[in-house]
This record gives C-alpha cells, structure tokens and sequence, in this order.
C-alpha cells in the first residue's frame, strides 16, 4: 500500500522539475537595443535543437560592438554546440585576416543560455554568429581546440 502512494507522490515531485524559479525586478530598467537577425540554416539537427530567441547589441570600451545571443534548448536534453562570431567593417569587408576560433557552449533541456562576443576592432560594424553542433559527429564538430572543426578527431 505503501509503494502505490509513493508512485503518484514521485509523479508529482518529478513534474515539477521543467519550471525554473527567477526573481527579477517588477519595473526593469533595462532598454536593450534588438538587432533583427537574419537566419540562414546549414545544419537542420542543430536548428532543431537550439533556437535564437533574441539579439542585443551594445558599446564597450567606448567603441567595440558588443553582441548577446539568447539560445533556447527546444528539447528536453543537454546539448552541446560549438558557435563563432565573425566581425565587418561598414563597407562589409571582414576586420581580421584570420577566422575566430570555435568556442564551446552547453545548454540544458529547455533551457536559455546567452553567448556574447566583443569586435576586435572599433571598425566592427556588423556580425554574424555561426553555430555548430558538437555531438552530432555529421557536423564535424567534437572537443579539440582547433579553429577549423571539420579538422578535429572524434571522440577527443
């Protein structure tokens, strides 16, 4: 009898693990400045997984553009992606000579996750952010630190 009172007590208890409690401010003072972003799909398992809710851009340092990517997870996994922002001038001519390295991120099931990059140059005027996935072994991308993914050794 015990055992049967247990089952829908644990139903209970494990139902309430997709909600996150959060405390913010009932009047924000914040005003972020959106980018309408562009979406081009190369990688369909990825766009599947992870979405782009929001684009934020600001100033640092007095004059680098900085970006701030909101990714929600769709799935109810953990998964891991790889992502890279490219930087341009005005004139849409890239700022440095050599690609970004791939830096890693994570996300857990159904959760946000915010990643951001500051120009390298004060003649960043635009971005593009691209993103890979890292489990998917058809993406090329699995752990190493090289700046090309396609490059890297499964399972490293």
């Amino acid at each position: 009898m015990k055992k049967l009172l247990l089952l829908p007590l644990l139903a209970l208890v494990l139902s309430g693990c997709d909600t996150v409690n959060t405390v913010e401010r009932a009047n924000p003072e914040m005003t972020p400045d959106y980018v309408a972003a562009k979406k081009v799909v190369t990688d369909p398992s990825l766009a599947d997984i992870v979405s782009i809710e929001n684009v934020i851009q600001s100033t640092v340092s007095g004059n680098l553009l900085k970006i701030q990517v909101e990714l929600k997870n769709k799935t109810n996994s953990y998964h891991r992606f790889l992502y890279r922002f490219q930087w341009f001038d005005k004139d849409g001519m890239q700022v440095t000579r050599a690609a970004p390295p791939w830096r890693t991120s994570q996300v857990e099931g159904r959760e946000t996750v915010y990643v951001s990059g500051v120009s390298p140059s004060p003649n960043a005027a635009d971005f593009r952010l691209e993103l890979l996935d890292s489990l998917n072994p058809t993406s090329g991308g699995v752990g190493g630190t090289s700046s090309n993914p396609r490059s890297r050794t499964p399972g490293k």
